[in-house]
């Protein structure tokens, strides 16, 4: 089975998840709670449909009587909880105590503890020992898409070379297109989490979009590497010497302070979109 039908199938799958949640509005209502940005919670004595919290935690002390979804939080039943279907929490935990019933399954889909170890270490060390550990954290970061470049450049070159086509010809149309779908990130996302079935589906549209931008942003730096190179008159360079010039030319453009972060933000817009008009680097 070739890209374009995995892709044509995750949409139809998407789709098929997403639709029972087209009537469910975004906005709290005494039949279902769903939040966006926040917290979500159902006092002791209050009776709702569903609750869904996406980039917050939810907490239960009366009853649900359908799901309970949170989407990077976690899941809190008190011991008054009731709730009559299904419990998840996507990036986080679902903590029951004591005298919580719940009919359905519970389901956890945690981070690894990594992704937090940083966060820790203002309480716990000095600020020089902070500062050198963001330094190896960028260093390393560096090195890391240094590595998927020269490997996308080696093992996936005609997709490299096909959304960098799609780039250099058309580049508001890959920002406008980039734009667009980062926009729908948490639309689609939430119409997935409102209906249950759809869960399963949000890892596959966080790993679409991952893929999109990975190989949006090497190909993009293809396109800088060989305008760098041919200013200076060196042209028909190998791709990878041109990936590799180009992702050292948007790692120093980084280090500017606000402008090389908004410079590099336009980029992986661009990016994503031309990665996503050239479906993954099938064709223009």
């Amino acid at each position: 089975m070739n890209l374009r039908r995995v892709l044509s199938l995750v949409l139809l799958l998407s789709l098929a998840a997403a639709v029972p949640a087209f009537s469910a509005p975004l906005v709290s209502s005494a039949a279902d709670i769903v939040k966006i940005g926040a917290n979500a919670g159902v006092p002791l004595g209050t009776t709702v449909k569903s609750v869904v919290s996406i980039g917050g935690s939810v907490s239960v002390a009366g009853e649900v009587t359908e799901d309970v979804v949170s989407v990077g939080g976690n899941v809190w039943l008190k011991p008054t909880a009731r709730v009559r279907g299904k419990v998840a929490a996507v990036g986080g935990i679902v903590r029951k105590e004591p005298g919580a019933k719940v009919a359905g399954e519970i389901t956890e889909v945690t981070m690894p503890q990594q992704f937090t170890c940083f966060s820790m270490l203002g309480t716990k060390y000095a600020p020089s020992v902070v500062y050198l550990a963001s330094v190896f954290a960028a260093l390393l970061s560096f090195l890391g898409i240094l590595a998927i470049g020269i490997a996308a450049g080696l093992f996936f070159p005609r997709r490299v070379g096909w959304v960098s086509v799609a780039i250099e010809r058309h580049p508001v149309k890959s920002f406008l297109w980039g734009l667009l779908w980062i926009l729908l990130i948490v639309p689609i996302l939430a119409l997935l989490v409102v209906s249950i079935i759809g869960i399963p589906l949000v890892l596959i549209e966080f790993v679409a979009y991952g893929v999109a931008l990975v190989l949006g942003y090497v190909s993009a730096s293809q396109v800088i590497g060989k305008k760098l190179l041919s200013s200076f008159k060196r042209y028909n360079q190998p791709m990878i010497t041109e990936i590799i010039w180009g992702i050292v030319i948007l790692a120093l453009i980084n280090l500017v302070p606000v402008l090389g972060s908004l410079v590099v933000a336009i980029v992986s817009v661009m990016a994503i979109g031309a990665c996503w008009m050239t479906r993954f680097g099938e064709g223009i």
